[in-house]
């Protein structure tokens, strides 16, 4: 991890690597990256699970994302919420964000979101429908 500011405020964020929305959501967050502090790691990567001390079902069912020197992971709209505050970019929405983490819709939306993305797991290639293995 760096040193300084920059690895004090590094955040990992852990995706679901057979989800075609998860990747392309990382990518974008990648390019809104402006001050360099996203680490994206998918959480189905060998060893990833183990390493970070992730439950794999919760991993599977919502984003986490872990700021360097926190206790644990965030999940959810507060992974959302957490991630936001190191994109300038997203600052503006970021209040949105927060109020609607607070006022519990948030999660609500985020994880009806969640429920309906399309896994398709490694090795079975594009050509599938997929099936959603990120549900409740």
């Amino acid at each position: 991890m760096r040193d300084g500011v920059a690895g004090r405020c590094r955040v990992f964020i852990f995706y679901d690597g057979w989800c075609s929305l998860c990747r392309r959501s990382t990518a974008t967050l990648k390019r809104l990256d402006l001050l360099g502090l996203l680490e994206p790691v998918s959480f189905r990567d060998p060893g990833v699970v183990e390493r970070y001390g992730l439950d794999p079902v919760r991993a599977a069912a919502r984003l986490h994302a872990w700021a360097a020197g926190a206790p644990a992971p965030v999940e959810g709209i507060d992974a959302v919420i957490l991630i936001a505050t190191r994109l300038p970019p997203l600052w503006p929405v970021l209040p949105v964000f927060w109020l609607a983490g607070r006022l519990g819709f948030g999660q609500r939306l985020y994880d009806w979101l969640a429920v309906r993305r399309t896994i398709i797991p490694a090795g079975h290639g594009g050509g599938q429908s997929g099936q959603n293995t990120a549900g409740r």
